[in-house]
């Protein structure tokens, strides 16, 4: 506020003042925000409402029933056989927020409406979709005889070099994702974890619809909810991505058999919030990265490692919403570094969620020339590079179902890679806070030319050796 030196200024001003004191104790004195990104033509169901610290809802059932019964009313939704339009189907990890169920799917005018309705009360601070969003997978099934994009070159991340310093050991990295399945290659440095799937049957069809996707998408395969056990094993083997994922980070190294990981000294937390298709609800993925970092979830055992490193190779095309961004707040609060895919669209990465959130180190993929690939995104957003692939003979190898190993192209495949540089930075430098972590990440980082990345690569290739060494210092 700019102050005047004139009576009349300072008179409205204060006039104003003393409203607002006389009028705050009742209710908050703006109404919320809601987020329509992410709101499908047909097919909108679920939202997540976030109410005001201290609020009334936010402290009582009774309250926030009301609230939810009288923004139905106004947007004209109504319930089924006499029940509410909206019930809370649960409380999320970050305070005052709520998923939301309306009895059906709504139609993207309808839904933006009783979004409208609910933002209308004052104690919400905002609404947006319960969307989801597809594993960062460009997917390529041949096999690779060598890992060249950890080499110690000019495209690789030079993590040999990295190794003669650390290996990771004593660092917890989350790998939020599809899940994990047994390999003998990995199956040593994985700690407990736990499935945030809470749909047994995953969304209808005009919800998966939304993404493309078929009825059942995001279905777990276990034929239950939430509970302790983070591996798949359904028939589509979506736990696969989550595997190779791990395996990048921190598959079993120096055994003779097999691939080597980034930080193989480090262990592995598999936290699983994606199902069948990859689908992730979001309300799922932020209550999973958030427990990941040590947060509470009600109605689930705290976990007993939180992590000093998460990584969320997952993704939605639209931009950064508050629920996300809430989500990450919180993971980053608890002490953890949050390493996001950027996403497979071409596109500029301020368009993607959580990529374009703020707090994540948001990590753009390379190819096997040190160029930008050719899907992944770009933009003033990314902060560093890694490699990712491109093509049928440039792809990223791991391990996979079967016991098996495999080569994938994506975002998904770099992220894993910083993910597992910042665990090797956390392993010398232990007291580092996640800023000053990422700020090691890309100020150690090398530029790539405009040349191989014309729209931006942020500070450019991540360079394990270069951050060890800097964080060691």
């Amino acid at each position: 506020m700019r102050h005047s030196t004139r009576n009349t200024t300072r008179k409205t001003l204060l006039a104003a003042a003393t409203a607002l004191a006389l009028t705050a104790a009742a209710a908050p004195a703006f109404a919320g925000r809601a987020y329509p990104a992410g709101l499908g033509a047909d097919g909108n169901r679920q939202f997540i409402v976030k109410y005001r610290k201290g609020s009334a809802p936010s402290r009582d059932a009774a309250a926030m029933a009301s609230s939810l019964k009288a923004a139905a009313a106004r947007a004209g939704v109504a319930g089924a056989d006499g029940k509410p339009a909206l019930r809370v189907l649960r409380q999320m990890a970050v305070p005052g927020m709520r998923v939301i169920v309306a009895p059906a799917s709504l139609k993207r005018d309808a839904a933006a409406s009783l979004m409208r309705q609910i933002a209308a009360d004052p104690n919400v601070e905002f609404v947006q979709p319960d969307g989801g969003g597809k594993t960062q997978l460009v997917p390529n099934d041949p096999k690779f005889s060598q890992q060249w994009h950890y080499a110690d070159n000019a495209v690789g991340i030079r993590a040999p070099s990295a190794w003669n310093l650390t290996s990771g050991a004593g660092v917890v990295v989350a790998v939020v994702d599809s899940g994990i399945l047994s390999h003998p290659d990995l199956n040593a440095n994985v700690l407990p974890g736990y499935d945030f799937i809470s749909s047994a049957s995953g969304r209808d069809a005009t919800e998966c619809a939304i993404d493309g996707l078929s009825a059942g998408c995001g279905k777990p395969q276990d034929g239950d909810g939430r509970d302790p056990d983070p591996t798949d094993n359904g028939p589509s083997g979506t736990g696969a991505h989550g595997t190779h994922v791990a395996g990048t980070i921190a598959a079993v190294t120096n055994n003779g058999v097999g691939v080597a990981g980034v930080a193989y000294g480090a262990k592995i937390v598999p936290v699983r919030a994606a199902g069948v298709d990859g689908y992730n609800a979001h309300s799922d993925s932020i209550d999973a990265i958030v427990w990941a970092s040590g947060g509470h979830v009600a109605g689930v055992p705290d976990n007993p490692n939180p992590a000093e490193v998460i990584n969320v190779s997952m993704g939605s095309t639209y931009a950064c919403t508050p629920a996300w961004q809430a989500g990450i707040d919180a993971a980053v609060a608890n002490g953890a570094i949050v390493v996001v895919a950027a996403g497979n669209g071409n596109n500029d990465v301020s368009e993607n969620v959580p990529a374009g959130c703020n707090n994540v180190v948001a990590v753009a993929a390379t190819d096997k020339n040190g160029a930008k690939s050719s899907f992944s995104a770009w933009g003033a957003k990314i902060d560093v590079a890694a490699p990712g692939g491109d093509g049928f003979f440039n792809q990223v190898l791991s391990t996979v179902a079967n016991n098996g190993y495999g080569s994938l192209s994506g975002t998904s495949m770099a992220s894993p890679h910083v993910a597992g540089v910042a665990a090797l930075v956390r392993s010398v430098a232990p007291s580092k806070t996640p800023a000053q972590v990422e700020a090691i990440l890309k100020s150690t980082a090398r530029p790539i030319s405009a040349s191989k990345c014309s729209k931006g690569c942020g500070a450019g290739l991540v360079d394990a050796a270069a951050a060890v060494t800097a964080a060691a210092k």
